[in-house]
């Protein structure tokens, strides 16, 4: 509900309005001053960041939000949320998250225990499950985990990081969240390059 889609000069653009904790600082938009208590839960917990929901964490930086569109990422691929309060209880589900203890499945992986649920979600997306599985395997899985590290500084830096290696996976370049291997890039360089490389393995045999 905080995601808003609109229409620019004919292309559908997401925007987040804000992840449910902006404040103003400069001046006050209320006739009641509205203070954050230490220890206080803000956010809404599914998209929380394990930072977030330490309490002796005082220095929060926007690599908290890496997280939480690394969270709404994994519930566009699959329909499900990497971790749901719901299944396990608010309270145990905060003290998971701020002791990092997400241990959360890649998205092929979590796709593969939902059952006949996967079969609708793969509908959805105009596939069926093998054939989702086989699109998130891989890139897919490797750019959102990484987005969804409990460690901070192993997570995508900046939106701009996130971003651009899922531009790369879009025009099958190598992804930074992936181990650099030279199977793996030569891999990618076929599939760029299909038409070239077709024609100089037929020359050459």
């Amino acid at each position: 509900s905080n995601v808003m889609v609109t229409h620019h000069d004919g292309k559908p653009v997401p925007k987040v309005i804000d992840f449910g904790i902006a404040k103003a600082l400069a001046q006050p938009l209320t006739e009641r001053t509205l203070v954050t208590q230490v220890g206080m839960t803000v956010g809404t917990p599914a998209y929380m960041s394990p930072e977030q929901a330490d309490p002796s964490a005082l220095d929060v930086d926007t690599r908290t939000d890496i997280y939480s569109l690394g969270v709404m990422l994994y519930e566009l691929l699959v329909g499900r949320l990497p971790l749901d309060p719901t299944e396990m209880g608010f309270p145990m589900f905060m003290v998971r998250l701020s002791q990092r203890d997400t241990n959360v499945s890649r998205p092929s992986a979590k796709l593969a225990t939902m059952g006949q649920v996967a079969t609708a979600i793969s509908a959805h997306r105009r596939t069926d499950v093998k054939g989702l599985r086989r699109e998130l395997m891989g890139d897919v899985d490797w750019i959102v985990m990484k987005a969804l590290e409990p460690d901070r500084t192993r997570r995508y830096q900046t939106v701009h990081d996130l971003g651009m290696d899922l531009h790369r996976f879009l025009h099958n370049e190598p992804v930074v969240a992936r181990p650099p291997s030279a199977m793996y890039r030569l891999s990618k360089f076929v599939r760029r390059h299909r038409v070239a490389v077709g024609a100089g393995a037929l020359v050459m045999a």
